[in-house]
């Protein structure tokens, strides 16, 4: 079966082309590129030609599907490439990369660099859990509603940002998510390499000190989670007792940090809380395993399963002794993870079913079909 490779190619330097990724590059007869005229010069400092190019562009995405689709189907493998870096992050590729996996073809990453990996890399900031926001919208106000709903998470951030929009986008990371550290990272492994470690206040005041030329990634630190709730802080200690990886005083000390409980409220919680679960399993374990209700909801919010619905989901299954699913399209997502959640494509228009099992099922389906009919709060 012919082969899709994801090759990561280089983001300056090109002594960063893997060995592996160059054999790729030599081996497969076609190769889709977000620019012919960069692939073109690659190809030629590793002194091949004779290869089929597609171009693959965010206008003409789905003309590229086609024409790669049918190459697999020939039997050629193809070699997927971005402008630099690892394709299908915040590029056409993904789209390509989304058609190919659908259809059954294999996709075999090529590892390599990353203008996101990198920035991160030379951060030090907390990077775990982590947003990354792609390339910000153009316009200021759906910049800002972005920047908001990723915010009020309270994790930290990533993204990728064009040098002539720095100045409006510093203003508002400032603006929307307060004086958060932050770190610009432009131009990684070229002759200019600048790496500044700041605040979202002090890229405001000195952005027009700044070089206005070169790719830009921005890494901005945690901040505090929006309005932290008792449901957030039980999902927050049932998700760590569930995975059984933190002593419970560990456990209380991370979720302590991270929300605006104190250790010992935090502490005497997840006590209660496994001595909830305690009970429940001896009282109705054999009845948690069998029954099983599903229902159809629709999806007719402003912004579909954004972050603060996604939290709001989260919130509600929290209140309820059961497992709860969401699926869409097949894909299956845990109604008790944010960011499982936000795997979905649920626009405004969509709709899923909500599966639910164990002894409140029923109560849980109830809490959630009255969410999604108030909106999640936005007709309040």
């Amino acid at each position: 079966m012919a082969t899709l490779y994801v090759v990561a190619t280089p983001i300056g330097n090109l002594q960063d082309l893997s060995p592996r990724a160059a054999e790729v590059l030599t081996r497969a007869p076609v190769v889709a590129a977000e620019s012919l005229k960069r692939t073109r010069k690659l190809l030629s400092h590793l002194g091949l030609g004779g290869k089929r190019l597609i171009s693959c562009r965010e206008v003409n995405r789905r003309r590229a599907v086609a024409e790669v689709l049918e190459a697999l189907a020939g039997g050629q493998d193809v070699a997927l490439v971005s402008d630099a870096g690892t394709p299908g992050l915040s590029d056409p590729g993904a789209a390509v990369v989304q058609a190919v996996a659908r259809l059954g073809h294999r996709v075999s990453p090529v590892a390599g660099p990353s203008a996101l990996a990198a920035a991160l890399s030379v951060s030090g900031l907390r990077q775990a859990p982590l947003v990354f926001l792609g390339f910000l919208p153009a316009k200021a106000g759906p910049r800002k509603k972005l920047l908001a709903q990723a915010g009020a998470t309270g994790w930290s951030l990533a993204l990728f940002e064009a040098p002539h929009r720095l100045g409006d986008t510093a203003r508002d990371l400032l603006e929307v998510l307060g004086d958060r550290d932050l770190v610009l990272a432009r131009e990684l492994s070229k002759v200019h390499e600048e790496v500044v470690h700041t605040t979202c206040a002090g890229l405001a005041r000195r952005v027009q000190d700044l070089e206005s030329k070169g790719e830009i990634t921005l890494v901005i630190g945690p901040g505090q989670a929006e309005g932290t709730s008792e449901p957030e802080l039980e999902r927050l200690l049932r998700d760590g007792l569930a995975q059984g990886l933190e002593a419970p005083s560990a456990l209380a000390r991370r979720v302590a940090a991270a929300t605006s409980f104190s250790r010992e409220e935090v502490y005497q919680r997840l006590l209660a809380i496994k001595e909830e679960e305690k009970e429940l399993s001896e009282v109705s374990g054999a009845e948690e395993k069998g029954k099983s209700q599903q229902r159809e909801l629709a999806v007719t919010n402003s912004l579909g399963l954004h972050a603060r619905a996604a939290a709001k989901v989260t919130e509600t299954v929290a209140r309820f002794a059961c497992s709860v699913v969401l699926v869409k399209d097949g894909v299956e997502a845990d109604a008790s993870s944010v960011l499982s959640i936000l795997t979905l494509d649920a626009p405004q228009g969509s709709s899923l079913m909500v599966q639910a099992r164990g002894p409140q099922a029923g109560k849980a389906l109830d809490a959630l079909e009255q969410l999604f009919a108030d909106l999640f709060g936005e007709g309040s």
